[in-house]
C-alpha cells in the first residue's frame, strides 16, 4: 500500500480542505456510518454536578476505510466549558492510531462561541475502519440550568466536518450523528463543609512536637437565592483543641498550629462560618463542624515493640483508632511488621514471634518467626484464608500479635484490621412496573470497610423474563469510607423486542472495567407490562 507523505499539520489540514470532492460520496445503507457523542455511562445523555469535570468520547463506526477526518464540535457555553480551554483537553483516540502513524491536531479553539474547529487526523499510510474512539474532549460543568446543555458534532458532510478515504480524494458520507446532552441540575441549598486534612484522625504525635492544623480544604456553602445559585464563601475558621487535662485552646485561621504539652488524647474541632451574602433562603445553614482525635505519646524509652501492617496500624491499641490497620479482603497478602527499639534505637537480629488469631473463634490459626534487620524491623507475610463455602463466616476483626524478648524481658504489641469484602453491594431496588420504551431507574447502595476512599467499576445489566439482556449501565464510582448511596441510575429505554414479564437486574462491583469482583453479585426483580 502506497504511503502518504509526512507534512506539517497545517499543510495537511490545508490539503484536506482543498481535496474534498463532496460529489463523490460513499454510502452503505445496510451498515450506515455513524458518529456518536458518548459519556462515561455509555449513553448520549448524562447528569453532572455543577463544578465537576468529565470526559466525552467521540466514536466513529464505519465499514469504509478512513484515511483522514475533520470534525467540528460545539457546546452550550451557558452550561458547559472546556476543562482547561486549551488543546490539552482534546486527546486522540485509537480509531486511527491503532492502524499506524498519524498526524493529529486542532485548528482553532473558540471558547467564547463554544467550538472546537478542525479536529483533524490524517493516517500516514493505509486506512482505518470499524468502531472506535476518534478523540476525547475534557469538559467542565460550568453552571446549572433547567435545560440540558448540548455537545454536538457540527455540520456533518460539509467543509467543517467530514471523512475521507485513503486516497484523500473521496468523501465518506456520515449517515447519522448521535449528539450528547448534559444535565447540570440546580444545586440544593448546601451548608459549608468543614474538612480537616491535618492532623489525620487517629494519628500519633510525640510530646513536644508542633501539630499543624489545616482546614483550608473546607468547602463553601451554596444558596439558591438569587437563582440559579450563589456561593457563600467561608469567612471564619475556628479551632477548639481539647487537651483533656482541663486546658482548651481556642485558635483561628484556615491553617494554624499548637505544641503538644503532655501525653494523652487530644480532640480537635474545626467550625467554619459561611454567611449568605444575599440572605433569602431560610433553609440555608451557614456553619459546619468537623472533629478528629489524636494521641500525644512520649518519646520512646526502654523496651518497645510496635506491630503494624503494610496498610498502617502503628501505635498501641486503645480507645481510639491507634493500632488499627486498614482492611484486607479474601486471600489478600498481609505483610506484618514489628519495629523493636530500646530507648528509641533499633534492636537488630532479635527473633519476633507473630501470632494470627481467627476473628470467629479468637483461637490461634497461624504463627511465624522473623528476625529484626538493622533498622530493628521484622517482617512476615501470609494470605488470609478462604475456606470454601464457609469462608464468609470467618469475616470479622483479625488480631495479630508480635512478641520479643529484650534482655530477658518479654514485650508484646498487637495490630487489628477488618477482614471481609472491602466494598459490598448492600441493596438494589428497581422501580416499575415498566412498559417497553420506558427508561429504568435502578438504585444501588454500597458499603465499605476501608479507612480510605476506593474507586470501583459498577456494571448493571437488566435481562427480561427469558434472560435476554435488554439494557446495561457502566460507570466508575468512588466509594467513601462511609459508603455510597442510595444512588439512582437511569438506563437506556427498554427495547421494543423485550419479553413481557418478570425480569432481573444484575449488579456487579469490580476493581476496574476489566478487573475482578469486590464482592458477590446482587440482583433484584422488575416487571415489564403490556400494553
Amino acid at each position: 500500500m502506497k504511503g502518504k507523505t509526512i507534512l506539517s499539520l497545517a499543510i495537511v489540514l490545508t490539503m484536506l480542505l482543498a481535496a474534498v470532492p463532496f460529489a463523490a460520496v460513499k454510502t452503505n445503507a445496510a451498515n450506515p456510518t455513524t458518529v456518536d457523542v458518548l459519556f462515561e455511562n455509555g449513553l448520549h445523555t448524562i447528569t453532572k454536578a455543577m463544578g465537576s469535570d468529565f470526559i466525552v468520547t467521540f466514536k466513529l463506526t464505519t465499514d469504509f476505510g478512513v484515511g483522514a477526518y475533520k470534525m467540528t464540535v460545539g457546546w452550550d457555553t451557558s452550561v458547559l466549558s472546556l476543562k482547561t480551554g486549551t488543546t490539552a483537553d482534546v486527546v486522540e483516540g485509537n480509531f486511527m492510531k491503532s492502524h499506524g502513524a498519524t498526524i493529529f491536531g486542532v485548528d482553532n479553539i473558540d471558547n467564547v462561541g463554544g467550538q472546537l474547529q478542525g479536529i483533524a487526523c490524517n493516517l500516514l499510510a493505509g486506512s482505518a475502519s470499524g468502531s472506535d474512539t476518534m478523540f476525547t474532549v475534557a469538559f467542565h460543568a460550568l453552571a446549572a440550568s433547567p435545560t440540558p446543555g448540548f455537545i454536538d458534532v457540527l455540520d456533518p458532510n460539509t467543509m467543517s466536518t467530514y471523512l475521507l478515504d485513503e486516497s484523500l480524494s473521496n468523501a465518506i458520507n456520515i449517515d447519522f450523528v448521535n449528539n450528547g446532552n448534559v444535565t447540570v441540575p440546580l444545586p440544593p441549598v448546601t451548608p459549608p463543609v468543614a474538612i480537616i486534612t491535618s492532623p489525620i484522625d487517629g494519628s500519633m504525635v510525640t510530646v513536644g512536637s508542633t501539630v499543624a492544623l489545616d482546614g483550608s480544604h473546607s468547602t463553601p456553602g451554596i444558596d439558591v437565592v438569587p437563582p440559579p445559585s450563589e456561593a457563600c464563601p467561608i469567612t471564619e475558621y475556628d479551632w477548639t483543641v481539647d487537651l483533656h487535662n482541663g486546658t482548651i485552646l481556642i485558635l483561628s485561621g484556615a491553617t494554624t498550629s499548637f505544641v503538644c504539652g503532655g501525653a494523652g488524647p487530644v480532640t480537635i474541632t474545626l467550625t467554619v462560618h459561611a454567611p449568605d451574602p444575599t440572605p433569602g433562603d431560610s433553609n440555608y445553614v451557614d456553619h459546619a463542624s468537623a472533629t478528629v482525635s489524636i494521641m500525644q505519646v512520649p518519646a520512646a524509652t526502654g523496651r518497645q515493640i510496635d506491630v503494624y501492617t503494610a496498610r498502617g496500624g502503628e501505635g498501641p491499641l486503645g480507645t481510639y483508632k491507634f493500632g488499627w490497620s486498614d482492611a484486607y479482603g479474601p486471600q489478600e497478602l498481609v505483610c506484618v511488621f514489628a519495629k523493636v527499639t530500646y530507648n528509641g534505637a533499633p534492636v537488630e537480629y532479635k527473633p519476633v514471634e507473630f501470632v494470627v488469631y481467627d476473628p470467629l473463634t479468637g483461637l490461634e490459626i497461624a504463627s511465624y518467626t522473623a528476625f529484626t534487620n538493622a533498622s530493628g524491623i521484622a517482617k512476615v507475610c501470609f494470605r488470609l484464608p478462604w475456606q470454601g463455602s464457609a469462608a464468609e463466616s470467618h469475616f470479622g476483626d483479625v488480631t495479630i500479635t508480635g512478641t520479643v524478648d529484650i534482655a530477658e524481658v518479654q514485650i508484646t504489641d498487637a495490630v487489628m484490621f477488618h477482614y471481609g469484602y472491602l466494598l459490598k453491594i448492600d441493596s438494589v431496588t428497581v422501580g416499575g412496573p415498566y412498559h417497553k420504551g420506558d427508561t429504568m431507574t435502578i438504585t444501588v447502595t454500597i458499603s465499605s470497610i476501608l479507612m480510605n476512599p476506593r474507586d470501583a467499576f459498577l456494571q448493571i445489566t437488566a435481562a427480561d423474563e427469558l434472560d435476554v439482556p435488554i439494557v446495561q449501565f457502566l460507570g466508575t464510582v468512588t466509594v467513601p469510607i462511609t459508603g455510597l448511596g442510595p444512588l439512582g441510575y437511569t438506563t437506556n429505554a427498554i427495547p421494543s423486542w423485550a419479553y413481557v414479564g418478570v425480569g432481573t437486574v444484575y449488579v456487579d462491583l469490580l476493581t476496574s472495567q476489566l478487573g475482578v469482583p469486590y464482592c458477590p453479585e446482587k440482583t433484584a426483580s422488575f416487571v415489564i407490562v403490556y400494553p
